[in-house]
């Protein structure tokens, strides 16, 4: 399945998100993580983020069954464009 997570937490906290989600993601912005899952690894993932969750911590997760289902691309200054669908493609 593909996914994307982004979170909203104390800045203390961080890099606690930080590095718990670039063990199973990519890092396309700060606080933003997208890829490709096994269903076992998003359980995997899941467990760890609901026993990282305090209670003032925001995640927000969409996912689809597969990227063919979902455009993704990362707009930047200067109207730049870059067109990430290929990027956290492997299956972890």
């Amino acid at each position: 399945m593909f996914v994307v997570i982004a979170y909203d937490v104390a800045a203390h906290r961080t890099e606690k998100y930080r590095k718990l989600l670039s063990r199973y993601l990519m890092g396309v912005q700060f606080s933003v993580f997208i890829g490709d899952l096994t269903e076992v690894k998003y359980q995997q993932l899941h467990g760890a983020l609901r026993h990282l969750l305090q209670e003032q911590d925001r995640v927000l997760v969409v996912s689809t069954g597969n990227r063919r289902n979902i455009h993704v691309s990362h707009w930047m200054m200067h109207g730049e464009m870059e067109d990430i669908n290929h990027l956290g493609s492997g299956v972890l």
